[in-house]
């Protein structure tokens, strides 16, 4: 996984997979989990990307992001990453990897992909036992699909929606 050859295409978003490194379940952790979405958000703002949807399993992170600005899909995941190692490590007292070296992309390039991506992601934790129904799951933008009514129908072409 450390030479994967990354493939970028201006304006889309992208399906964004990251493990932790020996696949340690660290979002068990309630409070490290506010910490990734702390630091989600926090980048957003820093590093301009819209943020499509997200979730945050036990030994892994699924995000759908769209750059926007000069930074790249690999330098926004390289400054989530890193910065979240940072203040974990601060937090217990060590020093080391949080992470596997590297990340899966995928591109998305139309709203049924999207769609269809939104829906592994948020269908990921009642797939792995952890919740009966995605909307029990609390780290996930399923509840803000849910209350904010997006997708109208999968087979209309819409823009995008932006967190």
């Amino acid at each position: 996984m450390n030479n994967i050859k990354r493939f970028y295409i201006e304006n889309a978003a992208y399906f964004l997979t990251s493990v932790t490194k020996d696949r340690i379940e660290i979002f068990k952790d309630p409070r490290y989990c506010a910490i990734m979405l702390v630091t989600i958000e926090y980048f957003k703002l820093i590093l301009d990307y819209r943020l499509y949807g997200f979730c945050i399993m036990p030994e892994h992170l699924h995000l759908i992001i769209r750059p926007f600005g000069k930074y790249n899909f690999s330098y926004i995941m390289q400054m989530i990453k890193g910065s979240f190692a940072r203040k974990l490590n601060k937090i217990n007292g060590n020093m080391g990897h949080i992470w596997q070296k590297s990340f899966y992309d995928e591109c998305i390039t139309n709203s049924l992909q999207l769609i269809n991506k939104l829906e592994y992601m948020h269908n990921n934790p009642v797939k792995a036992g952890l919740v009966n129904t995605p909307e029990e799951y609390p780290y996930s933008s399923y509840n803000h699909y849910i209350k904010t009514g997006f997708p109208p129908n999968p087979m209309i072409e819409i823009d995008i929606p932006e967190f």
